[in-house]
């Protein structure tokens, strides 16, 4: 029996090489439900865009800190002289 689908293309429960197929069969007599459509680029575009915003919160925090210290330090080395 020769399917059109390659069976790397059925969704499983977790997403690795490992994880158990959602309904193995299903999916490759051609239902779409079951069967992961995206190119891994589009993937993995999607899984980094969820998380810019965060990254970003966290580089504007780092650069408030370091920058709350440079004027610290400018104030105690004023007052040193």
């Amino acid at each position: 029996l020769e399917s059109a689908t390659p069976e790397a293309c059925c969704q499983r429960e977790l997403q690795s090489r490992e994880g158990m197929f959602v309904n193995k069969e299903a999916c490759l007599t051609g239902i779409e439900r079951f069967q992961n459509r995206q190119g891994c680029y589009t993937v993995i575009l999607n899984s980094f865009e969820t998380y810019v915003y965060l990254a970003g919160a966290l580089a504007i925090g780092v650069l408030a800190i370091e920058l709350f210290a440079m004027i610290f330090a400018m104030c105690l080395f004023r007052g040193i002289q």
